[in-house]
């Protein structure tokens, strides 16, 4: 069996990264076959001819290339996000620590909400500061749209 293909379909199918420990136990490969599958999938899909890309944060992950995500969107799980809550989510990952006060500002009211529905679902974790909460993202919203926080900044910019 090759080594590097199984670790590249469990990177695919899974839905959450997988540690370097889940997947030896898993794979039942030694941690130097992992490692060395995981180096051969970075040069991979660190190509551009591919649309996904090795994806590292508490584990790794197989995810869609940023550039290619607008074009696919219709067919990820993310629809279950509403716009007003992709707005609030965007503006803490971009801006983050935020103040709760400042988002209420330029979005309105509606802002409590989303956040209260953005940390229900882990996204988005909150902060005690004087009179308002500093939001910030989590690692679950980096697992679940398979980029970290400071790769969305460069995007924007």
């Amino acid at each position: 069996m090759n080594k590097t293909a199984l670790i590249e379909a469990m990177l695919f199918t899974t839905m959450n990264p997988l540690s370097l420990e889940e997947l030896e136990k898993i794979s039942r490969l030694g941690k130097k076959d992992i490692l060395e599958a995981i180096e051969e999938l970075k040069k991979k899909y660190g190509d551009e001819s591919h649309g996904i890309r090795l994806f590292e944060a508490g584990g790794y992950k197989l995810v869609v290339k940023q550039e290619y995500m607008q074009s696919v969107s219709n067919l990820t799980p993310h629809a279950d996000l509403s716009r007003g809550l992709l707005r609030v989510l965007s503006v803490i990952a971009y801006y983050q620590p935020i103040s709760q006060a400042d988002i209420v500002k330029v979005i309105g009211n509606r802002t409590y909400e989303y956040v209260r529905e953005l940390t229900t679902r882990g996204f988005v974790k909150k902060e005690k500061k004087s009179r308002t909460q500093a939001l910030s993202t989590t690692k679950h919203f980096e697992e679940y749209f398979g980029a970290r926080a400071e790769e969305i900044k460069k995007m924007a910019k």
